[in-house]
């Protein structure tokens, strides 16, 4: 990163607003200091308000700037100047998000509404500007090194995209429609937080419903939950999932079946905040969008931007894994009914007779108790990326937005890398799932490194007990960090191409290839570690929970298959059309492509906020595009000997650290000297394959490469 740091008056000569009054959070964004958080403290939604109009402000007056240049348009005075123009509201998108997902108020929820809206505005203002358009079109790129010429490239096809090249009438509908859709994807989101809310499940002292099964420590969560609501007895709250994951811990078919219902009806409930009419007006508005864009549905018109370049594409992956998953998934249920012979089988018996087998199978027992959250974060996952990637980590008692978020500091070498804050309890004002962000994005022209945030909803242990990770939680350690070596590592000239703003097919990669150091043999005997003996995990336990591991993956992928082919579905609505009743329109889809009604989607339309709210739309399948990737380079890393810092090194520099300032695809081809199949995410996911193992077409990297696998 270069040494001095623009600020807003160095991005541009338009005016930056003067501080009329304190905003700590407009000081942060528009005069940044390398590596430094805010003061969450001195901010408010009604700063974060403040702030943006602020923004909003730069960015029109500096592209009034724009457009009043006289001289010939370039590269310098156009394109970098419509960059440096948004640049004060691209840093304060993640701060809206953070405040959004993390510490959710009624004020926030009002902040969130609004800024919605002025941003949709804001984007649009932009790029439906036909003067700055057509000024933009004719920048030379002949002269352009090939990160600038892409760029640049970019920024019109970004245009384009958002209808520049539309008649001023149709601009005008896709500027309402954007509104709209924009209004709906938040009032979507913040319907489902309150139906999760209100649709936790009570189990008073006395009730017939029975918590057996619970462990003492899961007992001592479910009865705080309740405490902090003012109840008495135990409160299960619910996750974004279907699938409950206390459910398969519970022996009592009345209580699945109760906190089973509690999650699927979520959203249909016929409440002031149920989704039903959300999900059919803004499904319309997409395909209405589409249809102005000159493209058959809003999933052609969102994939034509991203790796697999088009909607068949996308489906034909879904539909590839379908059969062998719905062969696994056949097999698994064959097997608990033979071994159990249930007097019942229901949607929320499944996972419950899942993990009994697995449990009686290969003798798990309380696997949890050899994961201890700090202990697997600290010596398993930054240890894996020490040894990787030759990266320091130091904690630091830094504050940030909740106090309960943990800061770390990396290095390379003596060199700051980035800031990384962890945020890992589930709470009332957080919603639910796991994801990373990157608050500040890093970039050589801003001067900037990343600040990047991990969240988890693991639930908070009671006062005294260790927090103690299941298997998936364990994974999902993982896989976030993945994100966040993604985003730590980025080396790319602009923010916005930075990390992990690359497509949304492509950006699941590096987090679930991180997900293969969980149980690799050279990382978890560091952290695997018993809670109250210390005794380290035995190796025959290991070999037990990864042979587990294999059962029940046929479930995991059909419901996950099943969301991705309702995402897919509902963007494939032709323009004019709509769906009156959405859980109809749901069953049809599920049943007509022969899906089992034994394993529900991992979202249920009503709730589906990946799809309706968090910018997953159409993209939903992009985990599985990810995953082949991911599969491919896992067997690549243990044919290089697994923690090899050289192999390390090579991928990090290639590619995780461009972003999206080249194009994924050629990345991967130049690195690997192929693109990846289907065959290593089959072995992966360990469904039916009669392929042969496949061939080393790894590319050389420098030092000794140490032979040998998992």
């Amino acid at each position: 990163m270069q040494e001095k740091v623009l600020g807003a008056e160095d991005l541009h000569p338009g005016h930056v607003p003067e501080t009329e009054s304190p905003n700590h959070l407009w000081n942060f964004v528009s005069q940044p200091e390398p590596l430094t958080l805010p003061d969450f403290d001195r901010v408010t939604p009604e700063l974060v308000m403040d702030a943006l109009a602020r923004a909003i402000t730069f960015q029109e007056q500096s592209i009034d700037a724009i457009l009043e240049n006289s001289e010939p348009a370039d590269f310098n005075n156009t394109t970098l100047a419509i960059d440096a123009a948004r640049s004060l509201v691209f840093r304060l998108q993640p701060f809206i998000r953070l405040y959004e997902s993390s510490l959710w108020s009624d004020a926030v929820e009002s902040m969130a509404t609004d800024a919605a809206a002025v941003l949709t505005r804001a984007e649009l203002d932009v790029f439906l500007n036909a003067e700055l358009f057509a000024r933009l079109e004719s920048v030379s790129t002949a002269a352009l090194n090939p990160e600038d010429a892409r760029h640049h490239d970019l920024m019109v096809a970004d245009f384009a995209h958002a209808g520049a090249r539309l008649t001023e009438d149709n601009q005008e509908r896709v500027a309402a429609f954007a509104e709209e859709i924009s209004a709906l994807e938040t009032e979507f989101g913040q319907c489902v937080l309150a139906e999760t809310q209100e649709s936790a499940v009570h189990i008073p002292h006395g009730s017939e419903l029975s918590l057996k099964g619970l462990s003492d420590a899961k007992l001592g969560t479910v009865e705080s939950h309740a405490a902090q609501r003012g109840l008495t007895g135990a409160l299960i709250t619910l996750e974004s999932t279907t699938q409950q994951p206390i459910t398969s811990d519970l022996d009592d078919p009345e209580t699945r079946t109760a906190v089973f219902h509690a999650s699927t009806n979520r959203g249909a409930r016929g409440t002031e905040t149920d989704t039903r009419g959300v999900v059919s007006d803004l499904t319309a508005l997409r395909a209405g969008l589409a249809g102005l864009m000159g493209y058959k549905s809003y999933k052609d018109y969102v994939i034509s931007q991203q790796d697999a370049g088009n909607g068949e594409n996308a489906t034909a992956l879904v539909v590839d894994l379908l059969e062998p998953a719905l062969a696994q998934l056949e097999s698994e249920l064959d097997t608990i009914r033979t071994t159990y012979q249930p007097q019942r089988l229901e949607a929320e018996d499944v996972a419950y007779y899942l993990k009994r087998y697995k449990q009686d199978t290969y003798q798990l027992g309380s696997v949890a108790e050899y994961f201890d959250l700090w202990k697997v974060f600290n010596d398993g996952v930054l240890f894996a990326a020490s040894q990787l990637y030759g990266v320091r980590f130091e904690r630091t008692d830094e504050t940030a937005w909740h106090p309960e978020v943990v800061v770390y500091r990396a290095f390379d070498g003596d060199r700051p890398l980035g800031v990384i804050c962890v945020d890992p309890f589930a709470r009332s004002s957080k919603r639910g799932g796991a994801w990373m962000d990157q608050l500040v994005s890093p970039g050589r022209v801003s001067g900037l490194g990343p600040v990047i945030s991990l969240t988890m909803n693991i639930p908070k242990p009671a006062a005294g007990e260790p927090a103690l990770l299941s298997l998936d939680n364990v994974r999902t350690l993982f896989h976030e960090f993945g994100h966040v070596l993604h985003g730590l590592f980025a080396n790319s000239t602009y923010e916005t191409r930075s990390g992990t703003s690359v497509p949304r097919d492509y950006v699941e990669f590096p987090s679930q290839l991180n997900e293969m150091w969980a149980l690799h043999p050279q990382v978890l005997p560091h952290y695997a570690v018993h809670v109250h003996t210390g005794e380290p995990i035995p190796d025959e336990l290991v070999e037990r929970i990864k042979k587990s591991q294999a059962f029940g993956q046929g479930f995991a992928t059909v419901e996950y298959l099943a969301a991705a082919l309702l995402d897919l579905s509902w963007h494939s609505l032709e323009p004019g059309e709509q769906v009156e009743s959405v859980l109809d329109f749901e069953s049809d889809v599920l049943s007509g492509t022969g899906f089992n009604p034994l394993v529900p989607p991992r979202y249920r339309t009503p709730y589906f906020q990946h799809t309706f709210a968090l910018g997953y739309s159409a993209g939903y399948y992009s985990y599985l595009w990810s995953e082949k990737l991911a599969a491919y380079v896992t067997e690549w890393f243990n044919s290089k000997g697994g923690l090899n810092p050289d192999a390390g090194d090579a991928f990090r520099t290639a590619v995780l650290a461009p972003g999206y300032s080249t194009d994924p695809g050629e990345t991967i081809v130049d690195f690997f000297g192929e693109q990846p199949g289907v065959e290593p995410l089959l072995r992966r996911r360990g469904l039916p394959d009669n392929q042969p193992e496949v061939a080393d077409g790894s590319p050389e990297v420098d030092g000794d490469l140490v032979e040998g696998a998992d």
